[in-house]
């Protein structure tokens, strides 16, 4: 039904998710004017997007998005600013959206939603708001199960857990982040978020560990550290200038961490060796960058506020074998990677490899 579909596209991108079939969900938002509007998108053919009369499908929604995520191969979970949380479903070969269920429990904007791993498709979800709160969601009834506010300050951003479906993180303005299992009866457990030195704003799960997760800062710091044992030695890098927006590990390949920022830039960071090496870097986009996300192993979307996407093929950087500190230099606490500083930042931290050995065959605390 192409008279669904919006006259024109919504200026700020926020969202850009992969479908399994090669195409892109993509969630756009009006932030200027009278009137707050987003809009969902999908594109067959991600290469013709963002052009309105290319797309597959689209839909204005009753106000503007923060984030969304594939519930499985044709329905997404959408957050919206109003608070409120609504399931869409692709119909019609991918050429109609329809709005399945609606609900608004949230007393704020929902800064992020995530899929619960480990049960089947579509059951269970997390969200997190600007309302300093965490909700757990059935799918299924579309209500929460449970509400949380141990933040003291809105919540960025949660993560849940690759393989268990009762444990997620979460990061807050409060400077904080907890672990959770919803399983105990006091669920939120500290963090210890050194050597982070701003306030935490994005998180993302390390796919082939059981522990170890990556996390953004407003300084435009990473840490990859592991969520149990403060005595870890992490690995820290500043590959932004400011605020990380989103963090991602790559398809297939857990060794590269893909970032976004405010900083205009998509940087990608090996963590296969001994130190972390950045392999990546575009400044194509000439605004805030707040989508990501992985295709393959090699290859990944990102979109920005100046309403674009672009695809980034990392093929020929991941596939050479001379990657090195000294061949790619990166940024390390706002410096450029010059050889002492490199080799003190080196000897500060452990290998991200060496961390998820030493955490694969324990179970969690």
């Amino acid at each position: 039904m192409m008279d669904q579909v919006p006259a024109a596209m919504d200026k700020h991108f926020d969202v850009v998710q992969c479908h399994a079939d090669g195409g892109i969900l993509l969630g756009a938002s009006n932030l200027t004017g009278r009137y707050w509007y987003g809009s969902l998108w999908y594109y067959a053919t991600p290469e013709v997007a963002p052009d309105v009369e290319k797309c597959t499908a689209g839909v204005q929604l009753e106000a503007g998005l923060s984030d969304a995520k594939w519930v499985d191969t044709n329905k997404a979970l959408v957050g919206l600013d109003t608070g409120g949380l609504a399931m869409w479903e692709l119909t019609d070969n991918y050429h109609t959206f329809i709005q399945l269920h609606a609900a608004t429990e949230h007393d704020d904007t929902v800064t992020s939603v995530c899929m619960c791993a480990g049960l089947p498709a579509g059951r269970r979800a997390v969200s997190s708001s600007a309302d300093r709160g965490v909700k757990i969601w059935d799918l299924e009834t579309f209500h929460s199960l449970y509400t949380y506010k141990a933040h003291a300050g809105p919540v960025w951003c949660v993560q849940c857990h690759p393989t268990e479906p009762d444990i997620f993180l979460s990061c807050s303005q409060d400077g904080s982040i907890f672990l959770w299992d919803s399983r105990n009866p006091k669920p939120a457990k500290f963090v210890e978020k050194s050597p982070l030195v701003s306030i935490p704003t994005c998180l993302a799960w390390h796919p082939s560990s059981q522990y170890a997760f990556a996390v953004g800062s407003e300084a435009g710091q990473v840490v990859v550290k592991d969520a149990r044992v403060a005595e870890t030695n992490p690995v820290s890098f500043f590959p932004h200038s400011r605020p990380v927006t989103r963090l991602e590990f790559a398809k297939s390949r857990s060794d590269l961490l893909a970032s976004v920022s405010d900083d205009c830039s998509a940087v990608v960071t090996s963590l296969a060796g001994e130190n972390a090496c950045q392999i990546y870097k575009s400044t194509a986009h000439i605004d805030f960058v707040r989508g990501l996300s992985w295709f393959s192993a090699d290859k990944f979307y990102t979109c920005s506020w100046d309403s674009k996407v672009f695809c980034h093929d990392v093929s020929s950087i991941v596939n050479e074998s001379s990657l090195t500190p000294e061949t790619l230099k990166m940024e390390i606490n706002g410096h450029k990677g010059d050889e002492d500083l490199t080799d003190n930042f080196m000897d500060q931290s452990v290998s991200p490899k060496k961390l998820q050995e030493n955490n694969i065959s324990e179970n969690l605390e």
